[in-house]
């Protein structure tokens, strides 16, 4: 077990970069810390991956372990965060392999603002989302979209990552990562107008 007294001698405010030269240097109580950090988020990113609680904590030690093991071959060509990232994403892939079942990516836990952004609706979701059964049916309709317009467009507007830290997570070229982005956006579009013109349709039957 890591030294807990030690631990709390590397500084909050240390950045991450400091972090992992020292664990890269063998330090397990920076790794530690590395862990505190991170661990939340990790999780969460599991978690919209497997769609299971119990597995996505299964993965958060996975992934941490794959860092231990690999972090020494770190070599800082992208952020930290964006490496990290990358590990999550692999270690959830080997896990739907296993599981050899197409999971779609849960949606749920995530507001309605990147969707906004994602649909160049602006900042306030009150237009999207006026309704209860109106927001059900929103991330029913991104349920829906292929995994290689969701998880980029997860990456990119709930995460932030830039295309080309996108690209890197996902290995990629960023110009094809630019296709998916615009390509999820067209094709989320599309899917709403139609079940919106398939509504209103069935509503004038019912009249």
């Amino acid at each position: 077990m890591p030294d807990v007294e030690a631990a709390a001698t590397i500084e909050p405010w240390n950045d991450v970069r400091e972090l992992v030269r020292r664990c890269q240097q063998g330090d397990l109580c920076a790794f530690t810390v590395l862990f505190e950090r991170f661990q939340d988020r990790v999780y969460d990113l599991a978690s919209a991956i497997l769609e299971d609680q119990a597995e996505a904590e299964d993965a958060v030690q996975d992934t941490f372990l794959r860092v231990f093991r690999d972090i020494a071959g770190y070599r800082h060509k992208s952020s930290f965060e964006t490496w990290l990232v990358a590990v999550v994403v692999n270690v959830c892939r080997d896990r739907l392999r296993r599981r050899k079942v197409r999971q779609a990516l849960s949606l749920d836990w995530l507001g309605a603002r990147w969707l906004a952004r994602a649909l160049g609706h602006g900042e306030d979701p009150a237009e999207l989302v006026q309704q209860e059964e109106h927001r059900r049916s929103l991330w029913d309709t991104v349920g829906h979209l292929d995994e290689r317009y969701r998880l980029p467009l997860i990456l990119r507007y709930h995460y932030g990552l830039s295309c080309g830290e996108v690209a890197d997570v996902l290995g990629l070229a960023t110009g094809t990562v630019y296709v998916r982005l615009s390509e999820g956006r067209r094709r989320l579009r599309q899917m709403l107008l139609e079940r919106g013109q398939a509504d209103r349709s069935g509503k004038r039957r019912k009249g």
